[in-house]
This record gives C-alpha cells, sequence and structure tokens, in this order.
C-alpha cells in the first residue's frame, strides 16, 4: 500500500456492488465505497485495520530500544500502514510482525 491518498468516499449513489463472505460463506453483494481520488475500494469488512498508535502503543510494551522503536515506526509510515482505508487488521498483522521480527 504505497498510496500517499487523503482518501475521500465517493456518494451513496455511486458506490459499487461488490461480494462480500461472512463466517467464510458467500453471502451475496453489498453496496462498496470507494475513494474519489485513487479508486481504492473501502474495506468494510469487521476485519477492520487499527490505527497507528495501536501498533506503537503495543512496540512501547515490547522490550525494545529507541532506535528499534524509531526504525520500526518509520519503516510502518513509509509503506501507508495506517491506511485504514484499504489494509485489513489481518493483513496489518502480518507486515507489522515481518517489520518487527526484521529490527528485533
Amino acid at each position: 500500500m504505497n498510496t500517499h491518498c487523503k482518501h475521500e468516499s465517493c456518494g451513496v449513489t455511486e458506490n459499487i456492488w461488490l461480494p462480500y463472505k461472512y463466517e467464510g460463506r458467500s453471502r451475496g453483494l453489498k453496496s462498496h465505497p470507494y475513494c474519489i481520488y485513487c479508486g481504492v475500494v473501502k474495506n468494510i469488512s469487521p476485519d477492520r485495520a487499527k490505527p497507528m498508535g495501536y501498533y506503537t502503543n503495543r512496540l512501547a510494551r515490547m522490550s525494545t530500544t529507541k532506535v528499534q522503536l524509531r526504525l520500526i515506526v518509520k519503516e510502518l509510515e513509509s509503506i501507508c500502514f495506517d491506511d485504514t482505508y484499504a489494509l485489513t487488521r489481518s493483513n496489518q498483522e502480518k507486515v507489522f510482525n515481518h517489520v518487527v521480527q526484521k529490527y528485533c
């Protein structure tokens, strides 16, 4: 996710209809908004991304040095880790774990 976009949703009448799943089963179609600037479809699943502060608080509770903390946060910021519009929480967890393992 290397888009540095200030997302703005399209109007309700312009939403697109996409298939969605609930508990692993297909449940038909659901209306999804998208960004009028970059075209990314908004994540409306229950697996919503957390803001960057959630993960920096997790880092603060770990035994990391200030240098490690800074390197981790800089890398997460460079990949638009806090884009709650397009990312899912499970994707955030994978990226977070990979970056933390890289520096710790």
